[in-house]
């Protein structure tokens, strides 16, 4: 039996004890890998990179969904960025008020490998619920103005295909997609090891959205172990998270306590998203 290590930006390295390579190809975009690990299920890779293992896929996945859909007052159609592996949509369906999501994925062969190989994470997709769109999500979101009441943005690091998902234009072009009292969110990075990103996009957010705050959770196989969240809109606030709603959702992670305490930040945190709040 061999290791995956990742090394971050040569600031750490995590490495996973595997069994064996399951599947590896290069598609139009990228290195997709799917590994069959010792301790943590399996686990995708992109261009090396960690981007879930079943262990602890849910953290993430409960957090970028479940918190913006009980923010919102009713979502009925939501649109899923990038995400492709599944997980999200997967969360997005349990909420039973949901009549239609769409996953925008500019990658179809890592769905297809999600789908054949991990379909704990990616076997929700052909609910019939569900549309799946490969395409240019900056295109595809500048395009339809009004169309969703929520878009959640998981996406990889902003390099390579996701480098446009983290743009002032593009956070411009989600607000003109959202219905009114609609809502975003999306994952913001290691707070430890990205500070310079994280800042930069809750910078680039505030200048679009009235409404910005931060949450965050445990993900022991990102670097840091630790991951930051952004929830955008108009005009809805955490203050207006359905806790009833919270309370009935099934997930392994989320829970009405949760919808809380996640936005209880770490003092380094709260300074890093709001440098205003130094002051305070």
């Amino acid at each position: 039996m061999e290791w995956f290590y990742e090394h971050y930006k040569d600031l750490s390295a995590i490495g996973i004890h595997i069994r064996r390579l399951l599947h590896e190809e290069k598609s139009e975009f990228q290195a997709i890998k799917v590994y069959d690990t010792v301790g943590h299920g399996r686990l995708l890779t992109l261009d090396d990179m960690v981007m879930l293992t079943e262990l602890d896929e849910f953290v993430y996945h409960d957090l970028l969904t479940h918190i913006p859909l009980c923010v919102h007052a009713d979502p009925k159609e939501v649109l899923v960025v990038g995400g492709g592996d599944g997980g999200s949509v997967r969360e997005v369906l349990k909420h039973p008020g949901v009549e239609r999501v769409v996953q925008c994925e500019i990658d179809e062969r890592v769905t297809r490998v999600c789908q054949r190989f991990i379909p704990s994470v990616a076997g929700a997709l052909e609910d019939p619920r569900v549309e799946l769109v490969f395409a240019d999500a900056v295109e595809y979101v500048r395009a339809r103005p009004g169309a969703f009441d929520a878009i959640l943005v998981d996406s990889t690091e902003p390099i390579g295909p996701a480098a446009n998902l983290f743009g002032r234009d593009f956070f411009v072009d989600l607000r003109r997609a959202l219905r009114p009292g609609g809502v975003i969110s999306a994952q913001t990075e290691s707070p430890f090891y990205a500070a310079d990103t994280v800042r930069e996009v809750f910078k680039v957010l505030r200048g679009v959205f009235p409404e910005v705050h931060a949450y965050y959770g445990a993900v022991p196989t990102y670097p840091s172990g630790c991951w930051t969240f952004a929830l955008a809109s108009d005009g809805r606030t955490p203050a207006m998270l359905d806790h009833q709603r919270a309370a009935a959702l099934r997930s392994r992670y989320f829970n009405a306590a949760v919808a809380t305490g996640t936005f209880a930040l770490p003092e380094f945190i709260r300074l890093l998203v709001d440098p205003a709040a130094q002051a305070v």
